[in-house]
């Protein structure tokens, strides 16, 4: 299992024993002595091993606390390590951005209405890959071929409509929750756009291409990734101006990071 962009390599360890050892019902008293490391806030990894340690050495956790746990175990654990293991907009047969907010909905049907009322405005506001331009990508990646043709058929439509020679808004769009298929997420009698990644490709290079993956680069799905990404541009766009030097500037700064992954801090230092 190969985990991409955000990956911690302590609190991932951690995620996945004390899950496993929960489920299997084998927590030892090293489990509740373990240590965790620092709290990263822009990681939430952190706050869930500290709500299963908590768990693990209170003798008699309350019912808010148990609820927490098995919320954690069915819906968050899961979902944390299906999209690092997958962290592409387009990993087709495997998980991918619409897949995963699909998923996210079915593991977490099992919640009590009073709960699900908070749990699914949170999903919906987040669901920026249940955007049809998004559910088309994965549609067109889509193992069955069935899915395919459909993908396909929209998407000429699309490029048929006014809406496309307009600057589209995007707009996360209302899910049913009760979708049986990620296909199903959305009403697809509404507007329908294409997605930009695959506007230089002709219909027919669609149509002939038996490998859909081939159409587009592997973008990230993962929001932590998408964020880094966010503020290298924003870093680029105030430091120079034009696409060629803000592509040289975003270049180098990768470079720069392969060649000197880790600065030194002041917690490297001691005084003697």
């Amino acid at each position: 299992m190969t985990l991409r962009i955000g990956f911690h390599p302590i609190q991932c360890a951690c995620a996945h024993d004390m899950s496993n050892r929960l489920i299997n019902g084998s927590c030892s008293q090293d489990l509740a002595l373990r240590s965790l490391g620092a709290i990263w806030h822009s990681r939430l990894l952190t706050t869930a091993n500290r709500i299963l340690r908590l768990y693990v050495a209170t003798n008699k956790p309350s019912v808010k606390l148990k609820t927490l746990i098995t919320f954690i175990i069915k819906v968050y654990s899961p979902m944390w390590f299906s999209i690092k293991c997958n962290p592409s907009c387009k990993d087709g047969t495997r998980q991918d951005g619409t897949r995963h907010v699909h998923k996210s909905i079915v593991l977490s049907r099992y919640l009590s209405d009073d709960i699900l009322a908070i749990i699914d405005p949170v999903i919906h506001r987040n669901a920026y890959f249940g955007h049809c331009e998004n559910v088309l990508l994965s549609m067109i990646t889509d193992e069955r071929p069935v899915i395919r043709e459909l993908a396909l058929c929209r998407i000429l439509k699309a490029r048929n409509s006014k809406a496309t020679r307009t600057v589209r808004r995007f707009k996360v769009p209302q899910l049913n929750f009760e979708a049986s298929d990620y296909t199903e997420l959305i009403n697809w009698t509404d507007e329908v756009t294409e997605p930009p990644v695959i506007m230089n490709i002709s219909n027919a290079s669609i149509a002939e291409k038996e490998t859909p993956s081939l159409f587009f680069p592997r973008f990230p799905c993962h929001t932590q990734a998408v964020e880094r990404c966010i503020k290298l541009v924003t870093e680029a766009s105030t430091a120079v101006s034009g696409k060629r030097n803000r592509d040289g500037f975003i270049r180098n700064k990768f470079q720069s990071c392969t060649l000197m992954p880790h600065f030194n801090t002041k917690s490297d230092y001691k005084l003697e």
